[in-house]
């Protein structure tokens, strides 16, 4: 699926790329497609820049500046600034890309750069030439301070292969130019290194051109390892130092244990070691919470990797003078393991809390981590819970957790403690963010291995190996809790080098993956997680009580009707809980899957799932110790049937929200095909003989395989059993009634139709762009819509169909010239209207639809529309007239003659 979506976003792309003029749409559904390719998202910019929406290229143009720094993002950002009138902002812009990048002599740069400039309050601007000039246009004051550590940067990535160097550079900060790459030796030789041929783009270096070099055993005759590589000036390339003797050692199994240490050693006093290079605010974060947090008799060591700010210098600076912490400095960037090593000298003989400097470290967390680490003679490791931390990540096991502020942090390590306490669960390896080294172990190990892993990316899984293989074991304590901002690089050498490091440690230590790989298949820390997701919801208790809510996870209008349900519930006091559907990595998996808990956003509290009906009695517990006074059913689609005994077990009343026709249709859209290949059509609701017919064909369209009058049964009594019965129209109401003749539904409308703005008018005879709102699968008219373009290619008429949304079939639908946005996330409906401007809506739906979210957000974006004169779309369409409303079957011909005609 995945190669798909990439194969459709390449497409889109390429059309986009056929004419200018057409060029927005297109890369809008390549940015669907692929949302993290950042060579889309900057033309996409590029393209909304010409278009005048400068304030969503701005947008587009400052998360590519930001992650990739390059020439053409700022100065996109610059010019939407300008477009807005925010010239203070374009001034900034203009001051980033004059200090990190070389401009060429260009008067219509220079131009528009003074002409910002001076709008902010400079009178010139300043920047450095290609050949190295530094050039001033205008008098000072000026805009532009050259960063000539950056402009003088050469990136690159080293390896030794086949008895050689091989490898790339690249000078960012003029990236059309092979860079000045040198060797230097042991010994002091010193060798220039040509740079060949340019690499082509790819995911690490979707921007930046690398040249390759490559230097054999011809080339390095007579030279004395360990080799450095680097440009004119600055840190060595990634991957540099590289010793060959030391990538050539005897592999040992990732598996194999040595014997644990035979007492428990002595208790150490401790040392935070904390290596930093960058970022000011992060570090100054970082450090005063460290220096809040420390115990009595402990230091804080900080090692200075030869910062290239100036400010965060001085303050390290201040800190030393003032005595709050040990200041190690490095004369010349050397990267994170010889940062480490430093700060590991400068402890002998202490415990060690290695920490990154972009963590938040709560009080209380070091005294877990320290009590863990001397439960047992054979801990040589602890590592915390964090947002991002690899196998110890929480509350999504697999990362990408947003980073909690101090409070939340110091929340959620009290709560952690509260509910885990010293628990420990063995892991692989340790996680370098926030890693307690016990001082026998750290002494038995020995210290990070930087000719192996140089700048840094493996060496504390290498570390933690090594320890393994004499004896010692890792442990994670789902006790503490440490935030951690962590992120992904993008930097293309960083990304090579994690690949490079990644192969070391598997040549080194082979079947570490396969370790690791075992372990997060087991997920023994799973358990401790869902007792903090739970510790969580149990702190949100509201005196009111709870509302239990009931859904599926597959989104769409009940997803959206169910987030307004919590939202209420909240407004009245009361703590709404959702019981949705774990998704599986696999959809097709059969029904039941498990159940999960969560206050609304499944993403919040991903931990505490059930497998029902064995794990009812647990479930029951925490739903009572949450004070569940009522629950509301709205889909049990997914869930095992035990849901539906819930309210009954925890002795509250139950509303029964309803959504389709799964309550007496088996199809729950009443749609069939009336014979095998025969396009879907609305059934009729026939009598009870007719429905058991229907059921009976076999074509992948019944949902539920009890007997038919089993299941009405069952609806009947579940229905008669609720203390509400709320369904959002009264054509659903009406089709209920028919089956289930004591019912009396409360009719709840989703949207209030009083409200809406004017519609538009179209001028007879113009052109009109037809909008379909919404995925479109065959239920919602997908083969009619296609009949219906190819009428008006056919016919020559001025229709031009378009998808806002995703659908069955995307290519099916742009072969016949429909144009498809691609799936869209909740609230983006009114964005893509305004950008694509369709003139007014089409609602092909051919079932009884219970409600209809698109057609609310087309009235709400003023367009008329079209729908069949069934189910709520057309209840809808006759009570407020904002549209036509057609017969069901209409044939394509009529219904594109009233499309023209709207």
């Amino acid at each position: 699926m995945k190669r798909k979506l990439n194969d459709a976003a390449a497409s889109a792309w390429l059309k986009a790329r056929e004419s200018e003029a057409d060029a927005l749409p297109w890369l809008m559904r390549a940015a669907r497609l692929a949302p993290d390719d950042p060579r889309i998202a900057l033309e996409l910019a590029q393209a909304q820049l010409r278009q005048g929406d400068a304030a969503r290229a701005a947008t587009g143009f400052a998360s590519v500046a930001k992650s990739y720094d390059i020439a053409a993002a700022w100065m996109g950002l610059a010019l939407a600034h300008a477009q807005s009138g925010a010239l203070a902002q374009a001034a900034q812009a203009v001051a980033a890309l004059l200090a990190r990048h070389c401009i060429a002599d260009d008067p219509h740069f220079h131009a528009f750069a003074l002409h910002v400039a001076t709008a902010a309050g400079y009178r010139g601007i300043r920047s450095m030439a290609p050949d190295g000039t530094l050039r001033q246009h205008g008098a000072a004051r000026f805009l532009g301070t050259p960063d000539m550590p950056a402009l003088a940067r050469v990136e690159g990535l080293v390896a030794w292969e086949k008895d050689g160097l091989t490898g790339w550079a690249a000078r960012p900060a003029l990236p059309d130019a092979p860079p000045e790459l040198w060797l230097h030796d042991a010994a002091g030789a010193c060798r220039a290194v040509v740079c060949g041929k340019k690499l082509a783009p790819d995911g690490t270096a979707p921007f930046l051109p690398r040249y390759r070099f490559r230097l054999g055993p011809a080339q390095l005759r007579g030279l004395t390892p360990p080799f450095t590589l680097s440009g004119s000036t600055g840190p060595q390339i990634f991957g540099s130092r590289i010793n060959p003797a030391a990538l050539a050692c005897k592999p040992v199994p990732a598996k194999r244990r040595g014997k644990p240490p035979a007492g428990m050693p002595r208790r150490a006093r401790l040392a935070l070691l904390m290596p930093v290079y960058r970022g000011l605010a992060q570090t100054k974060a970082a450090l005063r919470s460290a220096l809040a947090a420390m115990p009595e008799g402990a230091k804080l060591i900080v090692i200075d990797d030869c910062t290239p700010e100036p400010a965060l210098a001085r303050w390290l600076d201040r800190l030393a003078a003032a005595g709050r912490i040990t200041l190690r400095r490095h004369a010349r960037n050397q990267g994170f393991c010889a940062a480490v090593n430093t700060g590991l000298a400068a402890a002998k003989g202490r415990d060690i809390l290695l920490l990154n400097a972009d963590i938040l470290l709560p009080r209380g967390s070091i005294e877990t981590l320290a009590a863990i680490a001397y439960r047992d003679a054979a801990t040589g490791t602890v590592t915390p819970l964090s947002n991002e931390a690899s196998i110890c990540s929480y509350p999504a096991a697999d990362g990408g957790n947003p980073m909690p502020d101090a409070r939340e942090t110091a929340r959620l390590n009290r709560l952690a403690r509260a509910a885990n306490g010293l628990a420990t669960v063995e892991i692989p390896t340790a996680v370098g963010f926030c890693m307690f080294i016990r001082h026998d172990c750290l002494r038995a190990t020995g210290g990070f291995r930087g000719e192996l892993f140089a700048q840094g990316y493996g060496e504390e899984n290498d570390f933690c190996l090594r320890a393994r293989h004499i004896g010692f074991r890792h442990m994670a304590a789902p006790g503490a809790f440490v935030a951690h901002e962590g992120g992904v690089s993008f930097r293309a050498a960083a990304r090579g080098l994690m690949a490079r490091n990644l192969d070391i440690l598997n040549g080194h230590f082979p079947g570490y993956q396969n370790l690791v790989r075992a372990h997060v298949a087991a997920d023994p820390i799973r358990p401790f997680r869902a007792r903090l997701d739970a510790a969580r919801l149990l702190t949100g208790r509201k005196s009111q009580g709870a509302v239990l809510l009931i859904s599926h996870s597959h989104g769409g209008g009940v997803a959206r009707q169910v987030a307004a349900d919590m939202a209420a519930l909240r407004a009245q006091g009361l703590q709404p809980l959702l019981l949705t559907t774990q998704f599986p990595k696999n959809p097709r998996l059969p029904y039941p899957w498990p159940a999960l808990l969560c206050a609304g956003d499944a993403k919040s509290h991903p931990n505490l799932t059930w497998k029902l009906p064995d794990d009812m009695p647990p479930l029951l517990a925490l739903l009572r110790r949450l004070r569940v006074r009522r629950v509301m059913l709205h889909h049990r689609l997914g869930h095992d049937a035990s849901v539906d005994g819930l309210a009954a077990a925890l002795g509250v009343a139950q509303d029964i929200v309803l959504h389709d026709y799964a309550s007496f249709c088996p199809r729950v859209n009443l749609l069939n095909r009336p014979e095998p290949g025969a396009p879907l059509r609305y059934c009729g609701e026939p009598a009870l003989a007719g429905c058991i017919a229907c059921c009976k064909i076999r074509d992948g369209g019944v949902h539920d395989r009890t007997p038919l009058p089993l299941l009405r049964a069952r609806s009947a009594a579940a229905l008669a059993a609720a203390a509400r019965v709320i369904v959002p129209s009264a054509d659903m109401a009406r089709r209920l009634q028919r089956h289930f003749p004591a019912l009396v539904p409360e009719i709840r409308p989703w949207e209030d139709d009083t409200t809406l703005p004017p519609p538009r008018i179209m001028p007879p005879g113009a052109r009109r762009r037809v909008a379909v709102i919404g995925g479109i699968g065959p239920a919602k008219g997908f083969d009619l819509l296609i009949d219906c373009a190819n009428d008006a290619r056919a016919r020559g008429l001025k229709l031009d169909f378009l998808v806002i949304g995703g659908s069955a079939d995307d290519a099916k639908l742009l072969e016949a010239g429909i144009f498809v946005t691609g799936p869209y996330r909740e609230g983006e409906v009114p964005q893509l209207i305004e950008a694509l401007k369709p003139d007014i809506a089409f609602l092909p739906s051919i079932w009884p639809e219970t409600w209809c979210f698109a057609l609310g957000e087309a009235w709400q974006a003023g367009l008329r529309a079209v729908v069949f004169g069934l189910g709520a779309q057309g209840e809808r369409m006759q009570a407020t007239g904002r549209g036509i409303v057609l017969p069901l079957g209409l044939p394509p011909q009529r219904i594109n003659d009233m499309l023209t005609m709207l």
